[in-house]
């Protein structure tokens, strides 16, 4: 974190932002014109969502892009969180690539995942659960696996043009402004994710010229809990759950479903809220401008979970909100 006036009174801030923006728009036009000369494209089948192919390289542009983009305004990265990102996102190319097996895939998810929980999350709750060793071992499985869960996620509701963008860019944003509230300061890798994004969901807005893949989805949904922890740690837990818990409920509760219908639950499908929502009638804009609406009403709600110190009710109201979506994008509008 940086001084949030200091940050922006600097000359170069700007310099570096306009150097930024020029490098992302140039890199990203120019690996779509490869990605679709190469034939790297994910081509429709009965679960898309696309009738057409699409490149399907933005994570490979984007990912490198954001870290040279906090490296460049200064972010110290910890070089635990570095090699779980770079696990993560050199098997979720070699998966857009190859499409590896969901086992393989799931074993080096869990591995980047047991490496940041283990070498770098723990290390910060010990003085909490240091005199309860069995304490100490189950919240550390029970992290692992809800980090998991959420990278996973985050991948499964990649599934319409632009949603995935907006996600990130509603959870960087609050991210933001709740450090500049309770700090001054500013989220410097949440900023640079933050204006690569927005990059990015220009040539990923409806209709798509490039999708993020599994190299974009996977280290996105990573970052994004990375981050969202932090807010966690410093006690803002409840905000930190509220602040995704659309993503969160729409993939946990259609998971759950397709597990008690006995589906392959892993296989891919179109059985999402917002899939629902697209053969409703809505359009892929339509959705992720409302899944926007869905992540402001959140952001207010995690807004006030900070001011009222983790007050439940906000939770419970955020729980209210979504689902009230969740059903909306069930109806029929056609």
């Amino acid at each position: 974190m940086q001084d949030f006036y200091g940050f922006f009174n600097e000359s170069k801030t700007f310099y570096k932002l306009f150097i930024v923006l020029f490098t992302s728009i140039i890199t990203l036009l120019l690996s779509k014109t490869l990605f679709y000369k190469i034939g790297f494209v994910d081509k429709p089948n009965l679960r898309s969502n696309h009738d057409k192919p699409i490149a399907l390289g933005g994570g490979i542009v984007i990912i490198p892009l954001i870290f040279l983009t906090s490296v460049t305004y200064d972010h110290a990265w910890d070089s635990n969180i570095l090699i779980s990102l770079a696990i993560l996102f050199v098997i979720s190319i070699l998966d857009d690539i190859k499409n590896i097996k969901p086992l393989y895939r799931l074993f080096f998810h869990f591995l980047a995942v047991t490496i940041f929980v283990l070498l770098y999350i723990n290390p910060q709750l010990v003085i909490f659960i240091q005199q309860n060793s069995f304490f100490y071992y189950i919240s550390t499985l029970v992290i692992i696996l809800f980090v998991t869960w959420f990278i996973n996620a985050f991948n499964f509701m990649d599934g319409i043009d632009g949603i995935t963008s907006v996600e990130v860019l509603s959870i960087c944003i609050s991210l933001i402004s709740l450090s500049y509230f309770i700090h001054q300061e500013i989220n410097v890798l949440a900023f640079s994710i933050f204006i690569i994004t927005s990059i990015f969901c220009y040539f990923n807005w409806s209709p798509a010229r490039i999708f993020l893949g599994d190299s974009g989805s996977i280290p996105l949904g990573f970052l994004s809990i990375y981050l969202l922890l932090e807010l966690a740690l410093e006690g803002f837990w409840l905000s930190a759950i509220i602040l995704p818990l659309y993503y969160l409920m729409d993939a946990s509760l259609t998971l759950f479903k397709r597990i008690i219908s006995r589906k392959k639950f892993w296989q891919a499908h179109k059985e999402h809220f917002y899939q629902k929502a697209i053969r409703n009638g809505y359009t892929h804009s339509a959705v992720s401008l409302r899944v926007l609406l869905i992540n402001s009403g959140l952001f207010l709600l995690s807004f006030s979970a900070v001011i009222y110190e983790n007050e439940f009710t906000f939770f419970i109201l955020s729980l209210i909100w979504c689902l009230f979506f969740m059903y909306l994008f069930s109806k029929n509008i056609k």
